[in-house]
């Protein structure tokens, strides 16, 4: 070979080995055959920046309380695993993962491509999962015992004390308590069977709870602690509000040239009255009555409850924990950070503003909230903390059961919001744009004017009493729970939405500033009837329509 051939062989070599132009690219067969092959060295800026933003939003919703070391929390730590172990996690979530609180998880899947969610697995495979041990855990006898029964059973497989190098298995030195409970608990009743739930089943079966609770001592320095339980409000039987009008969304933005967004259809605006005192806020369309400062700290789903039921503002005593229904109704979706009317609604923070509702969500340990940087709906561990805004009605009513009438043509009547619905969808799913338009030009049971609902429509029809579906099947038969419903209301804060600067309140915006048809904004809120989430989504994401109109 000669001295120029030998020169440009080792050049070449140099570009394979030691380029990231010329790393190895993942290999994408769709979301569910995805094989990740880029290393947290050969990532692109701009991928690692988009992961980082995802992960931020993961450490400012659910799983804060893993990063806050709240010992009782269910929402893991995220850190440390093998890339493709996360990714694959992510994945059965959608499929057939169903322990503990995954169905929080399962519409989120869609929020993201196979490629930013493999980003994501990456950089947090590069970080370390945080160990912070008890001191009485390691001098205690469970820690002593919990070491013995690991070497016993889980070593060989996940390594020294936890911190697992086999890529098959998760690192659990340092992981939370409860959590690593209730997938134990999962494995052992068969409720989980993903990926290595078969070779867990065994081992699960064999230990006892007790020894659980040891081994998690010995792993992750701290010890196990179940939530207290309490018998909270359920809304079931409550009458509904008299004279009940569903406000608004308060969306007076444009975003597309379409016709059919939210703005376009103006309704019921908001409308509030402020108690002489200054102390209580009533609902001009609901009519139900609203403590006008939230709790000045922040409180355990537990310590709220006690909080409510021992208010007393304005001389009325029956003050009580907001339905999900009801608080969501006072969400302004045309503010961000907070998402609600700050001069009627006091001492809210303008970044993490999240307020208790209820029900319960699909685990005994879950309830909702409604996180008012947006007002997005989302279930949370009832040890975490949030604020707390209380409610009140004449006569114990509530905005919460509905009353429909099947009018046996395809349609049901909504009689509390005077909305009628598309009983029978058509299963296809659609972008957003083509969601408002496809109800824009609907012909159907013998009307025209159907339209795509907005966000408090599509909340109203939620039965937060049960899931899967979380909506009830004698009017709405068949309704899917894979993916959302879109509405025609767009997403005012958008995905960067912990990042950007606040604006000006939309009262003080001109009328140029609320024109966003160009600004590349890009999600609109979606509905889902697994358990009740609502959440904003990227626009081009295929989601369910199902229209509405007002009778």
């Amino acid at each position: 070979m000669s001295l120029r051939m030998k020169t440009l062989t080792a050049a070449v070599l140099s570009l394979v080995t030691s380029s990231p132009l010329m790393a190895a690219e993942d290999i994408n067969n769709g979301y569910e055959d995805y094989t990740i092959n880029r290393t947290f060295e050969t990532m692109s800026p701009k991928d690692k920046a988009i992961a980082n933003r995802i992960i931020y939003g993961c450490y400012m919703g659910c799983h804060r309380p893993a990063r806050e070391e709240v010992t009782e929390s269910l929402s893991p730590k995220l850190e440390g695993f093998d890339p493709q172990y996360f990714y694959d996690q992510w994945v059965d979530m959608d499929n057939e993962r169903k322990a503990g609180i995954s169905s929080q998880m399962k519409e989120i899947v869609y929020q993201y491509s196979p490629h930013d969610m493999a980003s994501v697995a990456v950089v947090l495979g590069e970080r370390k999962m945080s160990y912070n041990p008890e001191p009485e855990v390691l001098a205690s006898d469970a820690f002593k015992r919990g070491k013995e029964k690991y070497d016993a059973s889980c070593k060989m497989c996940h390594g020294e004390q936890g911190a697992s190098t086999n890529p098959a298995y998760p690192p659990l030195k340092g992981q939370m308590p409860a959590y690593i409970f209730e997938q134990m608990t999962a494995y052992r009743d068969g409720k989980r069977t993903n990926r290595q739930g078969p070779i867990m089943a065994p081992f699960a079966r064999m230990l006892s709870e007790e020894d659980y609770k040891d081994i998690i001592a010995y792993v992750s320095g701290k010890e196990y602690r179940a939530v207290e339980r309490r018998e909270y409000i359920t809304g079931i039987g409550m009458p509904p509000v008299k004279d009940f009008v569903l406000p608004d969304t308060g969306q007076i933005q444009n975003f597309t040239d379409i016709k059919g967004e939210d703005s376009d259809y103006p309704q019921s605006p908001m409308s509030y009255t402020i108690s002489e005192s200054g102390k209580t806020v009533f609902d001009n369309n609901t009519k139900l009555m609203w403590e006008r400062e939230s709790s000045r700290i922040w409180m355990t789903a537990v310590e709220g409850q006690e909080y409510c039921d021992s208010l007393e503002l304005d001389g009325y005593t029956d003050w009580r924990y907001p339905l999900m229904k009801e608080l969501q109704s006072i969400a302004d979706m045309g503010e961000f950070r907070p998402a609600i009317n700050t001069d009627v609604f006091a001492n809210m923070p303008r970044a993490n503003s999240g307020i208790w509702t209820f029900p319960v969500s699909d685990h005994p340990d879950h309830v909702w909230h409604v996180g008012f940087p947006d007002a997005h709906i989302m279930g949370q561990h009832t040890a975490s903390t949030k604020l707390v805004r209380c409610v009140r009605a004449d006569n114990g009513a509530a905005y919460h059961n509905m009353d429909y009438v099947d009018n046996k043509d395809g349609t049901v009547t909504e009689r509390i919001t005077d909305r009628m619905w598309q009983q029978n969808i058509d299963y296809q799913r659609r972008n957003w744009e083509d969601s408002i338009q496809y109800c824009e030009n609907l012909n159907y049971a013998g009307y025209d004017d159907w339209r795509l609902p907005n966000i408090k429509e599509a909340v109203s029809i939620v039965n937060y009493n049960k899931t899967s579906p979380s909506i009830d099947e004698e009017f709405f038969p068949n309704t899917p729970v894979k993916y959302f419903f879109w509405t025609n209301s767009s997403d005012v804060a958008g995905p960067t939405i912990h990042m950007r600067p606040l604006g000006l309140r939309k009262k003080d915006q001109t009328p140029e500033m609320l024109d966003l048809r160009h600004t590349g904004d890009n999600e609109g809120w979606a509905q889902g009837y697994l358990i009740g989430s609502g959440l904003g989504m990227t626009k081009d994401n295929l989601f369910y329509a199902r229209c509405i109109r007002n009778p």
